[in-house]
């Protein structure tokens, strides 16, 4: 049940006053109603006096007739029946009289008189006998009964006449009495009535003043409802309330219908509004928040923390506007004397608020890889930045080639993709190396696209538009690399060392960050690279650099676990190229965890590269022979060093298309070997490409 609403001091005040002179109104009628009352007996009994007025002269005149009869020895029933009428109408009038009367004092005398009268009347009314005997010689004469009826007849007329005044005055007391008091009776309802009507006036005036004041109040309050209205119409936010049941009120501004593209919100569900919009885990908890808004402890402010809603990503429906839209729900409680009432909501779009922070995050984002790309050329070799700058334009003239590449089927599009992966997983994994970090995440933001492209189930050539933007962006940033480098190099520059020279630092610099990302201790020791001729430069430097982040990420493991294995902390990778009788060999060989058969199948498995019944028939070598499989990798999760299955894809085909092989060899849990043997035309064969 709802709390009462406490009165205010002027509706209690019309309600006071309408009670009483509802009351005085009251009590007029019924004083009124009573006054009427007796006024109406007081002309009945009047009449009844004047009526009672002329009865004793009737009644002498009666018996005076009566003994005029007897004398002259007429028939006297008819005259004794007339005057017992007579006798009977006056007794009842009379009872009448005396049961209006409202004074009885006035009315004493004339009954003491009537009694007497009565009293004499009484034998002549019961006579029954004959008064009359009839003989021959006398004729008619009184009988015995005849003379006792005269002498009582003659009793009752002197009686009337010795009471005929006083019958007179005593009745005509009576009567002025009666008409005094009917007056009186009139002239107070007439009074009653004048002050009846005077109230009836005081009512109309105050209830035309009531009807004026709420017309004037009723004007006010459309005039605030219209102001309402051209707030709620003008607002740029969304407003409405909210009841207890999490039903929206009948009131909100049209901001509203805008923003969610409806106008049936009076009783709509806050659940339903949401509905779409969010996550259905996120609506149960904008549900249990707006709850607690309802607790007399909830402290509004701190609440406002852990609102789920304060910015809410609205997929667009508008096909020529695509873009989503961001909303900021913001939740206030309407407190009244017994406590929350209601909980208002606004909502704003903030669509443009998210897009400058972005553009504002872009440009720190820019900034900052300004500030990296700069940190980065200060701390690497000018020539070895020149080496990878050249290498990257050749790597990206390389993919901008196979990007026009005709394809009509999906088997070719997808073979541009792993062309693609290929060319910038190695240039990602020297840029890297050389602690250009900004290039490196282009190349990753990239390989993200390809990989994104790879996992549609049918390609078409507007899927490659996305890689040709982030191409363009990349090349622009490598340009701005080139002009930079430009700028700081030293005019005294030494003469260019051989592309050999750069390396080792490559591969150590690799190490270093490699194991600082990944939490470990390693170094790189490299021999003989003094021996690479120029043309197997350039190859040879993409296979190290794979080879050795392969090893620092999946080989060298975490010191914790290598001091278990008795190890040092500090992992070792040994890189060796030697010239041989009949070629080259490159060993790059680590004392990490190996390689464990088993694992490399169970991932191979789970990356469709093989089926299950495949990986039981597999022996040792050729399960180690799966890392060359492109889109192998047993990392569960894609970064910036490794995950996407490429480095050991692109070392077996640089080695393959110059002409070499490579072999492996392993003990789990104690090193991995990695032996690459290139002819002597290798070179010849890498010059060639």
């Amino acid at each position: 049940m709802s709390p009462a609403v406490p009165l205010d001091r002027r509706t209690a005040l019309l309600i006071a006053i309408g009670v009483l002179l509802a009351a005085a109104l009251g009590t007029a009628l019924g004083t009124g109603f009573r006054l009427a009352t007796r006024l109406r007996e007081d002309i009945a009994a009047v009449q009844t006096a004047s009526t009672l007025q002329a009865y004793p002269r009737e009644l002498l005149r009666e018996v005076s007739g009566l003994r005029e009869r007897l004398e002259v020895r007429a028939y006297v029933g008819r005259s004794l029946a007339t005057l017992r009428g007579s006798t009977h109408d006056f007794g009842v009038r009379l009872r009448a009289l005396a049961a209006i009367d409202h004074d009885p004092a006035q009315l004493a005398s004339v009954q003491r008189r009537w009694r007497g009268y009565r009293d004499e009347l009484a034998p002549v009314l019961g006579f029954r006998g004959e008064p009359y005997v009839d003989s021959d010689a006398a004729a008619t004469r009184l009988s015995g009964d005849g003379h006792r009826l005269y002498a009582r007849i003659e009793r009752a007329r002197l009686y009337a006449l010795a009471n005929a005044r006083g019958f007179d005055a005593d009745l005509a007391t009576v009567t002025r009495g009666l008409q005094s008091s009917a007056s009186a009776a009139a002239t107070r309802l007439r009074l009653l009535l004048l002050g009846g009507v005077l109230a009836a006036l005081v009512l109309a005036a105050i209830a035309a003043w009531l009807l004026l004041s709420r017309a004037r109040h009723a004007r006010a309050a459309q005039e605030a409802r219209e102001r309402t209205r051209d707030i709620l119409r003008t607002v740029r936010e969304g407003f409405f309330l909210l009841d207890a049941d999490h039903r929206i009120g009948p009131v909100w501004s049209d901001a509203l219908g805008r923003m969610f593209g409806r106008e049936d919100f009076a009783g709509l569900d806050f659940r339903n509004l949401l509905a779409g919009l969010v996550p259905e885990p996120t609506i149960a908890t904008a549900l249990k928040y707006v709850d607690l808004l309802w607790g007399e402890r909830a402290n509004e402010n701190l609440m406002k923390t852990i609102n789920p809603l304060s910015q809410v990503e609205v997929k667009s429906t508008d096909p020529l506007n695509p873009e989503p839209r961001y909303l900021q729900f913001d939740f206030h409680r309407v407190t009244g004397a017994h406590g929350v009432k209601y909980v208002l909501c606004s909502v704003v779009d903030v669509t443009s608020n998210v897009a400058l922070a972005r553009e504002l995050q872009e440009s720190q984002v820019g900034a900052n890889a300004q500030l990296d790309m700069l940190i980065g050329m200060t701390r690497t070799d000018p020539l070895q930045l020149a080496s990878f700058l050249d290498t990257a334009d050749a790597g990206l003239k390389l993919v901008n080639a196979i990007l026009r590449e005709p394809a009509r089927s999906d088997a070719d599009f997808r073979r541009k993709l792993g062309g693609l992966m290929r060319e910038l997983h190695t240039l990602k994994g020297e840029a890297g190396a050389l602690e250009l970090r900004g290039v490196a995440d282009r190349l990753h933001a990239l390989e993200s696209r390809v990989s994104a492209c790879e996992s549609r189930p049918a390609l078409s050539g507007d899927d490659f538009l996305p890689i040709v933007a982030k191409l363009d962006e990349l090349v622009e940033y490598l340009r701005g690399i080139r002009e930079i480098g430009a700028r700081l190099a030293r005019t005294d520059a030494e003469p260019a060392a051989s592309p050999a020279d750069a390396i080792a630092p490559i591969l150590e610099a690799a190490a270093a960050r490699l194991a600082q990302d990944h939490h470990k201790a390693l170094r790189v020791e490299c021999s003989g690279f003094d021996a690479i001729p120029r043309p197997l430069a350039k190859p040879l430097k993409d296979c190290l650099v794979h080879l050795v982040r392969n090893a620092a990420v999946h080989g060298i493991e975490d010191p914790d676990l290598r001091r278990t294995r008795s190890k040092s902390d500090v992992g070792l990778v040994r890189t060796r190229f030697a010239r041989t009788a009949d070629g080259y060999e490159l060993t790059v060989e680590d004392d990490g965890a190996g390689i464990a058969p088993d694992a490399v199948k169970a991932a191979a498995v789970r990356a469709g590269l093989i089926t299950e019944a495949e990986a039981a028939a597999m022996d040792t070598r050729a399960a180690i022979a799966l890392i060359f499989r492109a889109g192998f990798s047993t990392m569960s999760e894609v970064s910036l060093g490794a995950g996407r299955g490429v480095g050991m894809d692109v070392v077996a085909r640089t080695i393959h298309a110059l002409g070499g092989r490579i072999g492996v060899a392993t003990s789990p849990g104690k090193y991995t070997r990695f032996k690459i043997h290139l002819p002597a035309a290798a070179d010849a064969a890498a010059a060639v490409a």
